[in-house]
């Protein structure tokens, strides 16, 4: 009896510790890169970014937002169902930060954001 208590502990440690070094890999592989948009290129594509730039024009709808970051060269981004806060935040001249993911859609890179923050 005592034995099986014994492994049955032995096997619960290894399998907590497995699950959490599982839970670390998926962190640090789904952790968004930082980068400014002059590197967004095609070989993003699929990956989880980080920008920061200005807003340079937008257009917000109830669903979806459009909005371009950055003069040259300018950033494309989408932002569906956005809360009114974030209408708020996505209008033009405002200086925001931007994680997503890049996709291609009609032959041009765009960031289809998960997350907006306002920068100050």
């Amino acid at each position: 009896m005592l034995l099986r208590e014994y492994w049955l502990n032995r096997i619960s440690l290894f399998c907590a510790v497995l699950g959490m070094l599982v839970l670390l890999g998926y962190s640090i592989t789904e952790s968004p890169k930082k980068l400014s948009s002059s590197k967004l290129n095609d070989e993003f594509i699929g990956a989880k970014v980080k920008t920061e730039g200005l807003i340079t024009s937008s257009k917000i709808t109830d669903r979806v937002a459009l909005f371009t970051l950055g003069n040259t060269p300018r950033t494309h981004c989408v932002f569906f169902n956005p809360s009114a806060r974030e209408r708020i935040i996505l209008t033009k001249n405002n200086f925001v930060e931007v994680v997503g993911r890049v996709k291609k859609y009609r032959g041009r890179i765009e960031i289809v954001a998960e997350l907006v923050k306002l920068l100050d």
